[in-house]
């Protein structure tokens, strides 16, 4: 009498190989998805602080750095040495700190920061600003 073995644990083992290479795939290519939503995250908040400190700029080169036209127009706050706007839809803070002034030209730092961790889904770290700018504009020009 002859017996032949069953070939279903070998089946059953293969089949098992191919569910364990499945989920590994599977888990590299979530992983990659979910890097992925994050950088498009990071990018869009990098785009819109950019646009915000791009506003800011263009009204103060327009106004000539007269400060308090500018917090007027933009309703903004008026600091020491600068000015300071909030965009809560956005939870960014833009800031102007001044950096130098000589009788025709005012340089300054423009920064847009995070008012809270997490804005726009994107956690990043508070203590570097989301976007930085430098630049200048005539002082004390005519309309």
């Amino acid at each position: 009498m002859s017996y032949e073995r069953s070939k279903a644990p070998l089946a059953l083992m293969e089949q098992i190989i191919m569910v364990l290479v499945f989920a590994l795939t599977s888990a590299v290519c979530l992983q990659a998805f979910v890097y992925s939503n994050r950088l498009s995250k990071e990018g869009q908040l990098e785009e819109l602080a950019a646009t915000r400190a791009q506003t800011v700029v263009e009204y103060c080169k327009a106004n000539y750095g007269d400060f308090d036209r500018v917090c007027t127009a933009l309703h903004a706050e008026r600091t020491q040495d600068g000015l300071e706007l909030e965009y809560p839809q956005d939870k960014l803070r833009v800031t102007v700190t001044v950096t130098e002034s000589t009788e025709y030209l005012e340089k300054a730092k423009v920064e847009v920061w995070q008012i809270d961790d997490g804005a726009a889904g994107v956690a990043m770290d508070n203590t570097v600003p989301a976007y930085t700018i430098d630049t200048a504009w005539q002082k004390g020009g005519q309309e």
